[in-house]
């Protein structure tokens, strides 16, 4: 049996601990955020934010993300901002390590292909912030992380995200 904790870390990532994913909260120009849709009908359909592993050597987070919104979601970010971490506890295997949250603004929706890496074509799923958390089966540390996402969109985006926006996909 696999027990995961997670806590929630905004400030900067001590140098002795690995990195293992780097996920960000990419923002379009009402303040949703995207996440990435697999399968087909509510019960088995899973929901990705953007993201991706850092390249062993000399990773670099921004990069990364950059990488990964591009290549996997067919989108270009501007502007990213370091969040915080995500700390990982895997007490089966006793292994601790990072999970790198940033927060970005998408520029341009690039038209769609399957994603080259993994030959899969995920359908973009542009949602409010507050909804992510759910879609995404996270529990009180992801609020905390959505709180931190909040901040930044709105002092350093300049979004408002009390409008109401509804739930669209994106071609």
């Amino acid at each position: 049996m696999i027990t995961l904790t997670h806590q929630w870390l905004p400030r900067r990532i001590p140098d002795d601990i690995d990195v293992r994913r780097i996920y960000g909260f990419c923002f379009d120009a009402v303040g949703r955020v995207l996440l990435g849709v697999e399968g087909s009908g509510e019960s088995n359909e899973e929901h990705h934010m953007p993201g991706g592993t850092p390249e062993p050597e000399g990773y670099d987070c921004l990069a990364t993300l950059v990488s990964e919104c591009r290549r996997e979601f067919r989108v270009s970010i501007d502007r990213p901002v370091y969040l915080g971490y995500r700390k990982v506890r895997d007490e089966a295997a006793r292994l601790t390590y990072a999970e790198l949250l940033l927060a970005a603004r998408i520029t341009t929706f690039h038209r769609q292909g399957p994603d080259s890496g993994r030959c899969r074509r995920l359908r973009r799923l542009l949602t409010p912030l507050n909804s992510a958390s759910g879609r995404l089966g996270w529990g009180s540390t992801g609020l905390q992380e959505i709180a931190a996402a909040t901040a930044v969109a709105t002092s350093v985006f300049g979004l408002d995200l009390t409008v109401p926006q509804g739930e669209v996909y994106r071609n």
